[in-house]
């Protein structure tokens, strides 16, 4: 079966019974109000930050699991959900109990690639590494994927250190929101199938764990 096969019979795939996070981190932090992440300088002289194309993904993510079945928690600023200090948050996550916690995130430094990071020796790997495929298979720009694991001394633990087994914690950071390679993503339409293909990422590895 072929790559384009096996994304149409995910998109088919149930996802009753999964239970995922989608956490917009940098935002939604009262002791941190102007965070809004890496900004990034585009082509025609304007910025844009992490934060507010990461929140286009993030939705378009949530809109895939939740067309499949899959119950979805993410940032509810209004009745106080994820909202506050990552650790904060977890505390929160930990109580819900998901099977997959998405901490949601853009990447700068001038890669080319679509990197996924778990917390070394944690259930996250297998979850970090479906995405990954995922995003690098349908967006020609992504050289490639990897995957990378954290040990708690790590920049970029705090994001997921706290989330508790079983659940599958990954922290994303789909591309280089400062590459000029990448920076047609950061187009409302594209950043739309971006939350798809983590979808299909987090599809998969439902499809393989159960």
């Amino acid at each position: 079966m072929g790559y384009a096969s096996r994304q149409r019979k995910r998109h088919a795939v149930s996802l009753e019974g999964l239970r995922v996070v989608v956490d917009v981190q940098h935002l939604y932090r009262p002791n941190k109000p102007k965070d809004r992440g890496s900004v990034y300088a585009l082509a025609d002289g304007t910025t844009t930050t992490e934060g507010g194309a990461v929140v286009v993904y993030a939705g378009a993510l949530r809109a895939f699991l939740e067309e499949r079945g899959a119950e979805v928690l993410t940032n509810d600023p209004t009745h106080w959900i994820l909202v506050g200090p990552y650790s904060t948050r977890h505390r929160a996550v930990n109580a819900w109990k998901p099977h997959a916690y998405l901490a949601c995130h853009l990447n700068a430094g001038g890669g080319r690639y679509a990197l996924m990071e778990h917390m070394s020796m944690s259930r996250g790997k297998a979850l970090a590494e479906a995405i990954g495929q995922s995003l690098s298979a349908i967006f020609p720009a992504l050289a490639d994927h990897r995957t990378l694991a954290l040990k708690s001394t790590d920049r970029g633990a705090v994001c997921i250190e706290r989330v508790e087994d079983p659940a599958a914690a990954v922290l994303c950071e789909p591309f280089f929101g400062d590459n000029p390679a990448h920076q047609a993503l950061l187009a409302a339409p594209e950043l739309h199938r971006v939350g798809r293909a983590i979808g299909l990422g987090v599809a998969a590895w439902w499809e393989h764990e159960h």
